[in-house]
């Protein structure tokens, strides 16, 4: 829940050379499991119920009965979250979950969404890990491949940048500054993995800035936001106890892993986010996708491959 900084001015990537290796089988949920919620920014009654997908289908959001998958093609607004959308359906909110499933390697699903927006949960993705976990996994019989980049992409905005840089593993660094308030500046660098995630990264909640927050109730936004699932920034501290000293930097790592999972890849790189936001992070998904478009997702056979 951070102001958006204005349309990403450039983008850049050098070459289009990638590699890709099939590193496991795709999983899909091993069973259909339900939440119930409200939606941060509606106020509204929100539910969604995760189930099982077929290889190669990725993962997939069902909205009065329309199919949204979950790609950058499909992104519709960036405006304090992410939205999907496909004709007249549009899904709020759908970072967090997005995010639980990249990080603990759910390839395939079906996610079916009653209501405008995912369900806030208590403002992090603590909820998404328990229920994922819950529905468990299921390997399919189908490689999935992990793109390994050659070469960097990057993208940004003013003051705003992220790029992805070749690496043997993910990781991600993300940089943020607030300037007059508790949060000041924060740094964090984390090799992802799905234990790391759940523990350290799916935890952080929420937040906005004391100053913006009326501005927010006034654009119609955060109708559904509160003490119960979001934390307010202040110039000498904050509304309620962080769950960690910066919870603020790592809920923001939190977006950008939700958002860039819309490159509809796995990857080996180093993502490193500064000042990012939801337009920025999807901009950098889009290039990255741009780069290895013309890689076929079906049809990965063990072993290495390269393009």
């Amino acid at each position: 829940m951070r102001r958006e900084r204005g349309q990403v001015s450039f983008a850049s990537h050098w070459g289009r050379s990638v590699a890709t290796r099939a590193a496991r089988q795709q999983t899909t949920f091993a069973r259909q499991v339900s939440k119930q919620g409200i939606g941060l920014h509606t106020g509204a009654p929100c539910g969604v119920h995760l189930g099982p997908a077929e290889a190669d289908a990725g993962v997939v959001f069902v909205s009065d009965g329309v199919v949204v998958p979950a790609a950058t093609d499909h992104v519709v607004g960036t405006e304090r979250a992410t939205t999907l959308g496909s004709g007249t359906a549009t899904i709020g909110g759908v970072e967090h979950l997005l995010a639980v499933l990249w990080a603990m390697e759910v390839d395939n699903g079906r996610v079916e969404v009653e209501g405008p927006e995912i369900p806030a949960c208590d403002g992090s993705a603590a909820e998404w890990v328990a229920l994922v976990r819950k529905a468990g996994r299921r390997k399919l019989s189908a490689a999935t491949g992990e793109v390994k980049l050659t070469e960097a992409v990057w993208v940004g905005s003013g003051d705003s940048w992220a790029v992805a840089a070749p690496a043997a593993r993910l990781a991600v660094g993300v940089a943020v500054e607030y300037v007059g308030t508790a949060a000041g500046r924060q740094t964090l660098w984390m090799p992802l993995s799905s234990r790391r995630f759940a523990a350290e990264i799916a935890p952080a909640r929420t937040f906005c800035l004391q100053q913006e927050y009326e501005g927010l109730l006034a654009a119609g936004l955060a109708r559904g936001g509160g003490a119960g699932n979001a934390f307010v920034v202040e110039a000498n501290g904050y509304s309620k106890p962080l769950r960690f000293p910066d919870e603020v930097v790592r809920h923001k790592a939190l977006d950008v892993i939700g958002d860039i999972s819309l490159c509809g890849r796995r990857l080996a790189a180093h993502i490193i986010a500064v000042r990012p936001n939801h337009r920025l992070n999807v901009e950098l998904a889009r290039a990255l996708r741009a780069a290895w478009q013309e890689i076929p997702r079906q049809g990965w056979s063990q072993g290495e491959m390269t393009r």
